[in-house]
């Protein structure tokens, strides 16, 4: 979220810590699950309040990262980080995990969108390499690495 300060928006309880980036780029923490059920409430309401691009990511257990994105011409996407270990965590799901979720190279087209519609600078290539890791140690670190693709990098 850009150039907005996190205690400002109505969701700020909760925020356990956050950071500051380049271009005015905040990222918030979440502790706990609040991500996993309003998820997508919580990046409309984001992206309403600030006027800008909104991404969230939900870690399970340092395994996989659901990542969400929103803004005004890329619209709602969702993709996975870790997408093996993300999709044996919806295997009681009752959807295709598949059509929910874009593969590799769909997600990483997706999120490069996404990124040039907040002015940023994305790395296609990066993207792809990001969206293709399986077996990360901390999904985490991944999604760290997700943001310095997207152009959300931090400062030198």
């Amino acid at each position: 979220m850009r150039g907005w300060p996190l205690t400002e928006i109505e969701r700020h309880d909760g925020i356990a810590a956050h950071e500051h980036r380049p271009g005015g780029w905040r990222i918030g923490r979440y502790p706990g699950p609040e991500l996993a059920d309003d998820g997508p409430a919580l990046l409309a309401e984001l992206a309403e309040e600030t006027g800008a691009p909104a991404l969230t990511g939900f870690v399970l257990d340092s395994d996989a990262v659901f990542v969400e994105g929103l803004s005004a011409r890329a619209g709602h996407w969702r993709a996975r980080l870790v997408r093996e270990a993300a999709e044996a965590y919806c295997e009681d799901d009752d959807e295709d995990f598949d059509a929910e979720f874009p593969r590799p190279e769909a997600a990483a087209r997706t999120a490069a969108a996404w990124a040039k519609e907040a002015g940023l600078a994305p790395d296609p290539s990066g993207l792809l390499e990001v969206f293709a890791v399986e077996g990360a140690a901390f999904a985490e670190e991944l999604f760290f690495r997700l943001l310095c693709e997207l152009g959300i990098r931090p400062e030198d």
